[in-house]
């Protein structure tokens, strides 16, 4: 009987063993852009090591139906030095009068319809689907002269939301509120990736005239920043899917739960063997 739990123990060991080595992660699968490192070379503890990277063209989204807008407009009402400092200060102007919070943002805003339209007061019915947000303000400035004096709208996107989920510290829709925003900049707002997330393929999901597209990039290597798929776009949804460490990882607890119920029974075997 001893000798069976001198097995018992032994075999305890070696299972150990092997779950500590399977479940172990590399470090080279824990950081990201480290596929294209050069040799660095140091000189007195400073890194003279420089390494560039060709962006890709950064288009501006051009406003699609049931996008929101923040509109407001800014028109000669008294002094010219009123209007002026009124002006300089429109971009602060949402920041005084409306939380940005997404509800308050989808309750103060304009819904692009179906025809790619909006209803204004004063103007009515305009446009202005497949135009940039600068093209919009341009667009309504001219629309609102007629009716205004000295006229200035601001016009801001409110529906710069992107889904990430998967292996991210917080998964959930994420708003950025930039005008230029990359997939770094969404995956960082979502609490970076895990240290279960594979980021050699890293699932980007578009929206496009014609249904969605779905691209995988690796983020292991700089190329991605010299796609299209580099900035973020609204309703981009990415998923950092789980790597082989994670289903190693829970196959490691298993095994531990199954050691230590082994462990148990030889514990309490030993004591009904005679000495």
């Amino acid at each position: 009987m001893r000798i069976f739990i001198s097995w018992i123990k032994l075999g305890l060991i070696i299972l150990l063993v092997g779950t500590f080595f399977t479940s172990c992660i590399k470090h080279s699968e824990l950081i990201s852009l480290n596929g294209d490192d050069q040799e660095v070379k140091k000189g007195e503890g400073v890194d003279t090591s420089v390494v560039y990277n060709e962006l890709h063209d950064f288009e501006a989204y051009k406003v699609q139906p049931f996008d929101q807008l923040m509109i407001k407009v800014n028109a000669f009402d008294g002094s010219t030095e009123e209007y002026l400092n009124r002006e300089f200060s429109s971009a602060n102007v949402f920041s005084r009068e409306i939380a940005y919070d997404p509800a308050s943002l989808y309750f103060n805003s304009y819904t692009v319809d179906e025809g790619g339209e909006i209803t204004l007061p004063l103007i009515g019915n305009i446009k202005i689907s497949a135009m940039t947000i600068s093209d919009v303000k341009k667009h309504l400035d001219e629309a609102y002269k007629p009716h205004l004096k000295l006229v200035s709208t601001s016009v801001k996107l409110a529906n710069m939301r992107i889904t990430v989920f998967g292996e991210v510290n917080r998964p959930g829709v994420q708003y950025l509120y930039n005008e230029k925003n990359t997939l770094l900049d969404a995956i960082s707002s979502a609490g970076d990736i895990t240290d279960f997330g594979n980021r050699t393929k890293v699932k980007l999901i578009r929206m496009t005239e014609k249904g969605s597209k779905t691209v995988y990039l690796d983020l292991n290597k700089s190329g991605f920043i010299n796609t299209e798929y580099f900035y973020v776009k609204p309703y981009d949804v990415i998923y950092i899917e789980p790597n082989k460490s994670k289903a190693r990882d829970r196959s490691s607890r298993v095994a531990g739960i199954v050691i230590s119920a082994i462990s148990a029974g030889a514990v309490i075997l030993s004591f009904f063997i005679p000495r």
